[in-house]
């Protein structure tokens, strides 16, 4: 399997020895979309006019099969049923997307017990040396300003959204660098004008603050 947006999020999500503050709810939403970014990458999605294009094929990948599932019956309608539809999708996606990740050996799942009782799971990435070129290349665009080729922007933009910068830079100099290069991206010509990554991260953000006050609201 190629590592596409929807592995790398996953992956830095959960990078060795690290801790990431973005909580597993934004994650999913994350793997969702990197997803999206993926079928664009295709030409199978598309954003165009405000609206939603998705061409119904089998890509011989479960996780992107499942979400074109999902997305046809949406063709042609408002991009706002996106945001309506990734809450109640979500974390279906994301379980699959974790067992097959587990079933290709890239993450290993260990149980959590209390007094011999599993009362849940964690994960960790099984071979982080894959992640390595993907992370040199961040660095060279993110922290020295090198033009990125589009594989690297993307990824950047996603990490970005994620606040992975913190898992993929131990130094904290780095880290501020690339939270400044990110915000150059995304306020870019090249970002204004394609339209459907400038309209899915747009979402996304919707999405995500949406949920966060709805969970805020629940615990008040």
């Amino acid at each position: 399997m190629t590592l596409g947006n929807k592995e790398k999020i996953i992956m830095y999500s959960l990078y060795p020895k690290k801790v990431n503050s973005t909580d597993k709810g934004s994650i999913q939403y994350l793997n969702f979309y990197a997803c999206l970014f993926d079928l664009a990458e295709k030409k199978l999605f598309r954003i165009d006019d405000n609206r939603i294009w998705c061409i119904n094929t089998e890509t011989g990948d479960p996780v992107h099969d499942k979400v074109i599932s999902m997305m046809v019956p949406l063709s042609g309608k408002k991009i706002f049923r996106l945001q309506l539809l990734v809450p109640q999708k979500a974390s279906a996606v994301y379980r699959k997307q974790i067992e097959l990740m587990i079933e290709k050996d890239y993450l290993r799942k260990e149980d959590i017990l209390f007094i011999s009782w599993k009362v849940g799971s964690k994960y960790s990435v099984r071979k982080p040396d894959l992640l390595k070129p993907g992370i040199t290349k961040l660095e060279r665009s993110l922290v020295y300003g090198r033009k990125p080729d589009r594989e690297t922007w993307l990824l950047a933009l996603l990490a970005g959204e994620g606040k992975f910068f913190s898992n993929i830079f131990a130094n904290r100099e780095f880290r501020d660098r690339a939270n400044l290069r990110y915000r150059e991206f995304i306020r870019s010509e090249k970002y204004e004008q394609d339209v459907t990554v400038s309209a899915l991260l747009s979402t996304l953000r919707k999405s995500i603050k949406t949920k966060k006050a709805v969970a805020a609201i629940a615990k008040s």
